[in-house]
């Protein structure tokens, strides 16, 4: 039970030293929710319903193939500009 505790006060310690180094390099930095970014295609942004075990991405509307982790990528690159 500790251990997840741990976890997460490491990783939000190493986000807020992470925004504060890109803060000193005038680098772009922004925290953007992941929920949803491998069911939405980037290209459409229709919402796809694939498997967990399927490895890529294919958008019925679109005709989008891609593997679904680039996908995931590029959905999230969209929600962060």
């Amino acid at each position: 039970m500790l251990r997840k505790d741990c976890v997460d006060a490491a990783f939000g310690q190493f986000l807020s030293l992470l925004e504060w180094v890109c803060w000193k390099w005038g680098v772009y930095f922004v925290k953007v929710n992941p929920n949803g970014t491998r069911q939405t295609c980037p290209s459409s942004f229709a919402t796809v319903s694939n498997s967990l075990e399927a490895r890529g991405h294919c958008c019925s509307e679109c005709g989008y193939r891609m593997h679904r982790d680039h996908a995931a990528y590029a959905r999230i690159y969209d929600l962060a500009l």
